[in-house]
């Protein structure tokens, strides 16, 4: 029914997640009936993003420099480190407002039933790279101006989606720090009350968000 063209941008719009025919197809009568000037700034602006946004070569959240700025903010927690699935859990977390260290993005999930292990996450950066280099900072007295949770310790906050891949991931970083040595120098803890049992880590209410982070608890 409709021209070849619009037919093809509104099968280009369904590889969105979550976008099914009829909002893809009002997306792509929305782009045609645009200003020419509102469409070339849409261009532009899907232009850039591809050129200029990428990961932060620290925490794996996006950046358009070597850094992202909570990496780059000296008036957070360098000790504390919350670590999430993807960078959009950043984003959830951000809205709390109150949580004011810093992240590490593992990308996946360890799932050997979808054949996902740790070599396929980010955990091996976090455990043969990041950690030692937050103790050694430690030992020479370069300390986060923000308190974290258990003192002397770094810090370690699960904010996964529950499942057992989550479950998975915790007991891997578990073995992963004793087997380094490290239980007396880093603390593992999760977000607690006022989270459902399978929350969804997208849909969290600011609210919610800040209970649980104030009453997280030790793994």
């Amino acid at each position: 029914m409709l021209p070849p063209a619009l037919e093809k941008l509104t099968e280009n719009f369904k590889k969105f997640p979550g976008v099914g025919f009829r909002s893809s197809q009002k997306l792509a009568l929305d782009v045609l009936s645009m200003k020419d000037e509102d469409y070339d700034e849409l261009l532009q602006s899907i232009a850039e993003v591809k050129q200029k946004v990428k990961f932060c070569t620290n925490c794996g959240f996006f950046a358009e420099t070597e850094l992202c700025e909570i990496c780059s903010n000296h008036r957070r927690n360098d000790f504390q480190l919350c670590l999430v699935e993807k960078p959009t859990d950043v984003i959830s977390l951000e809205r709390s407002e109150i949580y004011k260290g810093k992240y590490h993005v593992l990308q996946n999930l360890i799932s050997p039933l979808d054949n996902i292990f740790p070599e396929n996450t980010n955990i091996p950066d976090l455990i043969n790279e990041r950690i030692p280099k937050l103790l050694l900072s430690k030992n020479t007295g370069i300390e986060g101006k923000n308190k974290n949770l258990s003192g002397d310790k770094i810090e370690l906050i699960l904010f996964f989606k529950a499942g057992f891949a989550a479950e998975a991931t915790t007991a891997y970083l578990k073995e992963a720090i004793t087997a380094n040595g490290w239980n007396d120098k880093i603390e593992i803890t999760r977000l607690a009350q006022g989270l459902p049992l399978y929350y969804n880590t997208d849909t969290l209410d600011q609210a919610t968000m800040v209970r649980a982070l104030e009453d997280r608890r030790g793994v």
